[in-house]
């Protein structure tokens, strides 16, 4: 009798670290893909971490973010102190209807990425385009590093 206890517990554990790492992928591939890994294989809506480049002008931080697809009436930009939230909502339903059936397909998409920022900038001065689904933003420094200056050096 304790044998078999012994070989149902030891197979149970097996499963149960089969479990942890198919989960643990699950989550690796998830943010592979800037998906969040809830809700993504079950059908429900999945919020995305769009690809994104900061750049230094000296003068201000230039944000480069992919969101192909959200219109600019679906961004919301938000910028307090040193921190910047990117949010955008895509939504599309397409129907076909024909003498024997009819086609309703909806399609949903979220974005959302949170920025922290090495310095202050000021967002009242901010600037944002979207073209060809990339939103560029360009947020000005509350206090501007001075440009390096190219200074010759004389060898003695």
């Amino acid at each position: 009798m304790t044998q078999a206890i012994e070989a149902r517990t030891t197979e149970t554990e097996s499963w149960t670290d089969l479990d942890r790492a198919f989960d643990a992928m699950h989550r690796r591939f998830a943010e592979a893909f800037g998906i969040t890994p809830f809700g993504w294989f079950d059908g429900s809506p999945a919020t995305r971490a769009p690809r994104t480049d900061v750049s230094d002008t000296g003068t201000a931080y230039r944000v480069v973010v992919e969101i192909p697809g959200i219109p600019k009436e679906k961004l919301d930009i938000r910028v307090r102190g040193t921190s910047v939230e990117i949010r955008g909502e895509q939504a599309n339903e397409t129907e076909t209807k024909d003498a024997s059936y009819l086609h309703r397909e909806r399609t949903f998409a979220s974005y959302y990425r949170a920025l922290e920022l090495p310095e202050p900038v000021v967002g009242t001065d901010a600037k944002a385009k979207v073209e060809n689904g990339v939103l560029e933003l360009e947020l000005p420094k509350q206090n501007p590093t001075p440009s390096p200056a190219e200074v010759k050096v004389a060898v003695a």
